[in-house]
C-alpha cells in the first residue's frame, strides 16, 4: 500500500501563490482543498482503516479513520497558510503533522501486533512510506524534520528487531539488528542530505529569482522592453512592457506579426540580420529600426540583439532589447536643421561681407587712387594737407573694413594661424619703427626692452602677432598724452621646444576703471562715449586681438588704474626654431639676377570694366612710362592678346561678358601665354581669395584699393626687374599697411 502525504497536499496547492500576500491570507477557504493531492490523501486515509476493520472490527476502524481524515484536512488548511506566508501557522502545522504521523504509526503497531505476516508487510510499508515522504516532502527546520522522522523510524526499527530475534538464532539476529540500526541511521542521513540540498536549492532559486528581477529591472530601466526570438521555432516573445508598448496580446508571435510592425524601409535589413544569426554567421548586432507602436505611429527604436546558445536545451535564442530613440532622433533632426540654418546664415553673412567688401573697395579704389596720384603732383601745402587727410581717412576706413572681415573669419572658424620660423625680436623692432614717428609727434618716449636670453629664432605667425602688438601699441600711444610707452618682451620655456612669449605694453595714459576694463574686449565697445568722440576707433581691435591671442595659445589681459595708465600683457605660444642655415657654396651657375631696368616701355594690358579703376591705374603707371592698352572684359582682353604683344596683364576678376576667372583659364590654355605675367586686381579680400586666384593661374594678386607702391613693386617682381629705389618689393601687410 502507498499512503498519501498531507504535506505534499499543503505545499503543492500553494506553488502558484505569492508569499507577499500574507496580510490578506484567509484563515479558512474551501479553495485550500481544491487539489488532487488532498483528495488522494483522504481516499488513502479511508482505505488505511480497512485493515483495522478486518483485524479489529468496525469501531476501532472508525475511531482511527475519522481522526486521520480530520487531522489531514486541518493540516492542509494550516499548511496552505504557511505556504502563503502566514508564519503564525507554522507551529500548529508542525504539531498537526507530528500528530498525523503518530496516528498512522499507531495503526502500524496495531497491525504488527496481530502477528499476521500480511499485517506485518502493511505495518512496515506504512513506516517506510512515511519515512520517504518526510525525507523528500517535509521542508523546514532540520531538527523538526528529524523529530517527526523518528516517530516513523522507531516503530520500524522495533519491527525489524522483533522479526529478526523471533525468527533467527542469535548469531544471525545480532548482525541483522546492527543492520537494522544502520538502516535507520541511513534514513536520518538521507533526511539531512535532502534537507541540505533543499536549502541550497532554495538559496539558488532565490538568487536566480533576484538576479532575474534585477536583470529585468535593468533592461526595462535602460530601454522600453526586450524580446526573445527562438531561432529554431521562429517564434517571437516580447516581455509585458514591450507587449504594452506595441499593443500585443500576451503569448508568442509569428514572424508575420513582427514584419507588420516594422517600417517597410527597415524590414529587409532587420530580417537579413535575423537570417544571418539563424545561420550562425552573426552573433550580435545593433540597429536603429522604426517600429509601429500602439498609437499607430512609427517610432525609432535602437535594437541590441545577441544570440544565446543553450546547448543543454539544444535551442538557440535571439535576445533583443529596444530603446525608444524617437525623441533623440527628433532632437538630432532639430539640431541638424539648426546647424544647417546657422551654416546657411554664416554663408549668407560671409557672402554679404564679401559683397560689401567688394562694393566698398571698388569706389574706395577710385578715391584713394586719385588721392595717391594727386600726392605725387606739385601741390600747394594746403592742398597737400587735404590730400593727406583723404588718404588717412581712406586708410582708416580700410582698417575698419579689414577688422570686420577678420572678426567674421574668426567667428566662422575660417581664420588660420600660420606659424613660420623667424626672428621675433627683429619683427618687434620693425613694428616699433612704425610707431616711433607717431610717439615722437606726441612727445612720448617709446622704449623696447627684452631679456638677454630670449630665443633667437621662434616659429610663430608674424602677421597675426604683429597685428596684435600693433593694435596694443597704437592704443597705448593714442591714449597717452605725456610720459612714456614701454614694450617688454620675455619668453618662458614650457618644456621641450615650446615657449610662452609675453609682450607687455605699459603706458602712462588715461587709464581705466574696473567697469571699463570689464567690457573692454567686447566687440564694438569702447571705454565710453567721450572716449570715442575724443580718440575715435570702432571698438573692434582689442576684441579681435584677444581672440587671435587665444587662437595662438595665449591671451591678452589688462591691469589699469584710472588717471595713471594701463599695462596690457599679450601672450602666445611659439616653438623653438632652428637657426637659419648658412647658404652652402654652390658650383652651379648662379641664378639670373633681376634685370636692372625700369618699367618704361613695358606693354601692359589693363583689363577692368570700371572706367575709374582704369583711370587710377593709368595715373599710377604714367610716371613709369608704361605703354598701356585697355580692355573692359575678359573677351576683349583675349582679343587684344591675340592681335598684339604684351609684357604684362593687369586683370580684374569681376567683369561682365567674361570675368577674370574664365579669362585666366583661357589665357593659360594658349601655349604662348603659358608664362605671361598676369596680376589679379580685385576687391575680393576674404580669406583664401589670393590662394584661389593663384591656383587659377594668376601670377600674383593685388587687392583694391590698390596701393601705388605695392602695384609697382609687384610689377617689378613678376617681370623679374630690380625694385626701384624707395619701393620695397615685399607684399605689404593687409592689417597694418606695412
Amino acid at each position: 500500500m502507498d499512503t498519501a502525504k498531507p504535506a505534499i497536499a499543503a505545499e503543492s496547492g500553494a506553488q502558484d501563490r505569492s508569499a507577499g500576500q500574507a496580510a490578506r491570507i484567509p484563515a479558512f477557504s474551501w479553495g485550500y482543498f481544491a487539489n488532487s493531492t488532498t483528495i488522494l490523501g483522504v481516499v488513502l486515509a479511508i482505505i488505511g482503516g480497512l485493515p483495522l476493520f478486518y483485524f479489529f472490527g468496525v469501531w476501532p476502524a472508525v475511531l482511527w479513520t475519522i481522526p486521520a481524515v480530520a487531522l489531514l484536512l486541518v493540516l492542509v488548511v494550516f499548511g496552505m497558510r504557511v505556504s502563503l506566508g502566514d508564519n503564525s501557522a507554522v507551529v500548529p502545522a508542525t504539531v498537526l503533522q507530528a500528530s498525523l504521523v503518530a496516528l498512522w504509526m499507531a495503526s502500524a503497531v496495531a497491525l504488527w501486533a496481530t502477528g499476521n505476516p500480511t499485517a506485518w508487510v502493511l505495518a512496515v510499508t506504512i513506516c517506510a512510506s512515511w519515512s520517504i515522504h518526510i525525507i523528500f516532502a517535509t521542508r523546514g527546520d532540520l531538527k523538526v524534520t528529524l523529530g517527526i522522522l523518528s516517530i516513523c523510524t522507531i516503530p520500524l526499527l522495533g519491527f525489524l528487531v522483533d522479526s529478526t530475534w523471533s525468527e533467527y538464532p542469535a548469531w544471525i539476529a545480532i548482525p541483522m539488528t546492527v543492520s537494522s540500526i544502520c538502516m535507520v541511521l541511513s534514513i536520518a542521513s538521507s533526511a539531512q542530505w535532502s534537507n541540505r540540498n533543499f536549502v541550497e536549492l532554495q538559496k539558488a532559486m532565490s538568487e536566480a529569482s533576484a538576479t532575474k528581477t534585477r536583470l529585468e529591472f535593468a533592461i526595462q530601466s535602460a530601454g522600453d522592453g526586450y524580446f526573445e526570438f527562438n531561432l529554431d521555432t521562429r517564434h517571437y516573445s516580447p516581455d509585458p512592457s514591450l507587449e504594452k508598448l506595441l499593443n500585443f496580446d500576451a503569448g508568442q508571435k509569428g514572424l508575420d506579426v513582427l514584419r507588420s510592425r516594422t517600417h517597410p524601409d527597415d524590414v529587409d535589413e532587420l530580417f537579413a540580420n535575423m537570417i544571418a544569426a539563424r545561420e550562425g554567421r552573426l552573433d550580435s548586432w545593433n540597429q536603429d529600426v522604426r517600429t509601429k507602436v500602439a498609437s499607430g505611429e512609427f517610432r525609432w527604436m535602437h535594437l541590441r540583439a545577441r544570440v544565446l546558445d543553450d546547448k543543454k536545451q539544444k535551442t538557440r535564442v535571439l535576445l533583443g532589447t529596444l530603446v525608444d530613440l524617437t525623441d533623440r532622433k527628433r532632437l538630432e533632426e532639430e539640431l541638424r536643421a539648426a546647424k544647417e540654418s546657422a551654416e546657411a546664415s554664416s554663408r549668407a553673412k560671409s557672402q554679404f561681407l564679401a559683397n560689401m567688401s567688394h562694393e566698398i573697395r571698388t569706389p574706395l579704389n577710385g578715391v584713394l587712387g586719385m588721392a595717391q596720384a594727386l600726392e605725387t603732383d606739385e601741390l600747394a601745402p594746403s592742398h597737400k594737407e587735404k590730400v593727406a587727410i583723404i588718404l588717412d581717412s581712406g586708410k582708416s576706413l580700410m582698417a575698419l573694413l579689414n577688422d570686420v572681415l577678420d572678426l567674421t573669419k574668426i567667428e566662422a572658424g575660417k581664420l588660420e594661424i600660420s606659424a613660420v620660423p623667424g626672428d621675433f625680436l627683429h619683427t618687434m623692432k620693425r613694428t616699433r619703427q612704425l610707431f616711433q614717428a607717431q610717439a615722437e609727434d606726441k612727445g612720448i618716449d617709446l622704449f623696447v626692452r627684452y631679456d638677454s636670453n630670449f630665443p633667437q629664432r621662434l616659429s610663430y605667425d608674424p602677421v597675426r602677432v604683429r597685428q596684435c602688438v600693433s593694435n596694443l601699441l597704437s592704443n597705448a600711444i593714442k591714449f597717452t598724452t605725456k610720459g612714456r610707452v614701454e614694450v617688454g618682451i620675455s619668453a618662458k620655456a614650457l618644456g621641450g621646444e615650446a615657449h610662452q612669449v609675453c609682450v607687455e605694453i605699459s603706458d602712462t595714459g588715461i587709464g581705466m576703471n574696473e567697469e571699463t576694463v570689464g567690457r573692454l574686449f567686447t566687440v564694438f565697445t569702447q571705454a565710453d562715449g567721450a572716449t570715442t568722440r575724443k580718440f575715435g576707433g570702432s571698438g573692434l581691435g582689442l576684441a579681435i586681438s584677444r581672440q587671435l591671442a587665444r587662437m595662438m595659445g595665449g591671451d591678452i589681459i589688462v591691469e589699469s588704474t584710472q588717471g595713471k595708465g594701463s599695462v596690457f600683457r599679450f601672450t602666445f605660444r611659439a616653438q623653438q626654431a632652428a637657426a637659419a642655415a648658412e647658404p652652402a657654396p654652390s658650383r652651379s651657375t648662379p641664378a639670373e639676377a633681376p634685370r636692372s631696368r625700369s618699367l618704361r616701355g613695358t606693354r601692359v594690358l589693363l583689363t577692368d570694366d570700371n572706367a575709374i579703376n582704369r583711370q587710377v591705374i593709368k595715373l599710377f603707371l604714367a610716371p613709369q612710362g608704361c605703354d598701356i592698352t585697355e580692355a573692359t572684359n575678359g573677351k576683349e582682353a583675349l582679343d587684344r592678346l591675340s592681335s598684339g604683344e604684351f609684357d604684362l596683364v593687369l586683370l580684374d576678376v569681376h567683369m561682365p561678358v567674361m570675368d577674370g576667372k574664365e579669362a585666366i583659364v583661357r589665357i593659360r590654355h594658349i601655349a604662348k601665354f603659358a608664362d605671361l605675367p598676369v596680376i589679379a586686381l580685385t576687391a575680393d579680400a576674404m580669406t583664401g581669395d589670393r590662394e584661389r586666384y593663384i591656383a587659377l593661374g594668376m601670377t600674383d594678386y593685388v587687392s583694391k584699393p590698390v596701393d601705388q607702391r605695392e602695384l609697382i613693386a609687384k610689377m617689378h617682381t613678376v617681370l623679374k626687374l630690380a625694385a626701384p629705389a624707395g619701393v620695397a618689393p615685399a607684399v605689404r601687410d593687409a592689417k597694418t599697411g606695412t
